[in-house]
């Protein structure tokens, strides 16, 4: 009777320490990634790598720190202004981003989906060239630059899944960022790599 009583007491005193155990997760992690980027004002494509520091709050939600640079390596269609002259269309950013992020969906598998939200500070440019708007029959084409200091919204959607290694997960977002009244004016597709940082 006594073996009995001891091993229900420890069943019961064990069960909530198992799922406290799995349901624990670092406090504090760092990811790090890269991907594709659309500039969808200009039609210019190009790549990006991103730094990102996530401080989790509560169970779903967390606190992150986003940055980013992106620089475009050609454009989605032949835009040539004549034939005497390549163009010269670019542009690049560096991107700093607070967010705060919520797991919509979580799995026994360690699969979780999530939204983030916040605002972006982009600190960058871009160079284009057009045909000449004022006198349509001049050859010679206009050349705009643009330097910007500007803070827009970005959103994104991650996708995120366990590794083999229990302090490391792999990711898949998609973001984009909108400002001056235009949305999207990028659209980002990243790979991440996240590790856990310190104690759970």
């Amino acid at each position: 009777m006594k073996k009995s009583l001891l091993f229900i007491l420890f069943f019961l005193g064990s069960v909530p320490l198992v799922s406290f155990a799995q349901n624990l997760q670092p406090k504090l992690q760092y990811a790090i990634g890269g991907g594709a980027t659309i500039d969808g004002n200009n039609l210019l494509w190009g790549l990006h790598m991103s730094n990102e520091l996530n401080y989790r709050l509560g169970k779903r939600t967390s606190l992150n720190a986003g940055l980013s640079f992106y620089q475009s390596l050609g454009n989605l269609e032949n835009r040539a202004v004549n034939v005497f002259a390549e163009s010269i269309d670019q542009s690049s950013g560096i991107f700093i981003t607070p967010s705060l992020r919520y797991e919509i969906i979580q799995r026994d598998s360690g699969f979780k989906l999530s939204f983030g939200a916040g605002p972006s500070l982009q600190l960058g440019g871009e160079a284009f060239r057009t045909r000449n708007i004022i006198n349509t029959a001049d050859p010679i084409p206009m050349t705009f630059v643009n330097k910007y200091q500007r803070i827009g919204l970005l959103l994104e959607l991650e996708a995120e899944w366990k590794t083999k290694n229990p302090n490391l997960r792999n990711a898949l977002a998609i973001s984009a960022y909108g400002t001056d009244n235009y949305f999207p004016w990028f659209i980002n597709a990243t790979y991440k790599v996240r590790f856990s940082v310190g104690r759970k």
